[in-house]
């Protein structure tokens, strides 16, 4: 039997997110960066550079020895109040959301409201 989502099941943003870094750092693990600041803002973030010098914030655990060690994409979700999201995936603080349209990226959890 099929399942509905009531309303209250769906996560809802509660604060507007712009992304803030375009285009977005897509690495591969075992792709060479160069590591950079820590995040004082949300803890257990690192600044990389690719050698292409496109830059994004990543999960420090995925950094070892200048070196990433699974796939991340560091695309940013642009969002209002009001709309709806899927959160996919958490993360240090964030969550890769997916909207009804099929857009996806990072939000900081504060911008959420999970019902």
């Amino acid at each position: 039997m099929a399942t509905d989502r009531s309303t209250a099941e769906v996560p809802r943003v509660v604060q507007a997110w712009t992304a803030t870094y375009t285009p977005a750092l897509r690495i591969t693990a075992g792709e060479a960066v160069t590591p950079g600041r820590k995040d004082d803002d949300y803890p257990g973030w690192l600044w990389v550079t690719h050698p292409e010098d496109l830059g994004g914030w990543v999960p420090a655990e995925i950094v070892k020895a200048a070196e990433i060690t699974q796939d991340f994409d560091t695309i940013e979700l642009t969002v209002q109040p009001g709309d709806d999201v899927d959160i996919r995936a958490r993360r240090l603080g964030w969550c890769l959301c997916e909207t009804p349209d099929g857009r996806a990226g990072w939000l900081p959890e504060s911008c959420l409201d999970a019902g």
